[in-house]
């Protein structure tokens, strides 16, 4: 085996993940992502950069890895990275990028795709209370395209949202409910009524 052949043998990969990527976020605003990076031989990797790339290829934010690795993971190092949305709507495709070049062991780069859902910057508040037979249902997702808020105790949600039309959904497990369209104007209140799901009877195709 050559030399460059056994150096190249040595080198090692790393993975990456992306997480705590906003459900939604308003065009020109700032948000964060966490970005982590694994090595296949579990080498220490704090220190390395972290970059993220749009669409074109052009570095837009970058991070630095902590010498500690994310709690409860086996080596997966990790930076919080600031990122400012677009001023247009849509989904916004970027890219994490790990440079391996400063680390002392030898590794290969990697990268790994996301994407992030950019919404036109909220105006209005709009409070949804969702209420089922037995009183209000807490802990149901409302959702208004990539915006979603959980219902509190009293069954009760507010979106921030941008003017214009929208189309409201709830979902809890075991419940239905049919989607509200709704044109937003101004701060405004809505309430939508949930059913409960019956369960499936197991024996029913005996007996049907």
């Amino acid at each position: 085996m050559t030399v460059d052949a056994a150096a190249e043998a040595a080198r090692f990969t790393t993975s990456l993940a992306v997480w705590d990527i906003p459900a939604a976020a308003a065009a020109g605003e700032h948000f964060t992502v966490k970005a982590g990076v694994k090595s296949q031989g579990d080498a220490p990797l704090g220190g390395g950069r972290v970059e993220v790339l749009d669409g074109a290829g052009r570095v837009v934010a970058s991070g630095v890895l902590g010498a500690e690795p994310w709690p409860g993971t086996d080596g997966l190092f990790w930076s919080e990275i600031e990122l400012r949305a677009p001023q247009g709507a849509g989904l916004t495709q970027l890219t994490l990028r790990f440079d391996a070049a400063s680390l002392g062991e030898p590794h290969d780069g990697a990268t790994q795709p996301f994407a992030v859902a950019v919404v036109p910057p909220p105006e209005h508040v709009l409070t949804v209370t969702v209420a089922a037979e037995d009183g209000p249902l807490a802990d149901a997702i409302v959702r208004a395209g990539p915006v979603r808020v959980t219902t509190d105790a009293e069954g009760r949600a507010r979106l921030h949202l941008a003017k214009g039309a929208h189309q409201i959904a709830v979902w809890k497990m075991g419940y239905d409910s049919e989607p509200v369209p709704l044109t937003v104007e101004a701060d405004t209140a809505l309430s939508i009524a949930a059913r409960l799901r019956p369960e499936d009877n197991p024996d029913a195709i005996w007996t049907a």
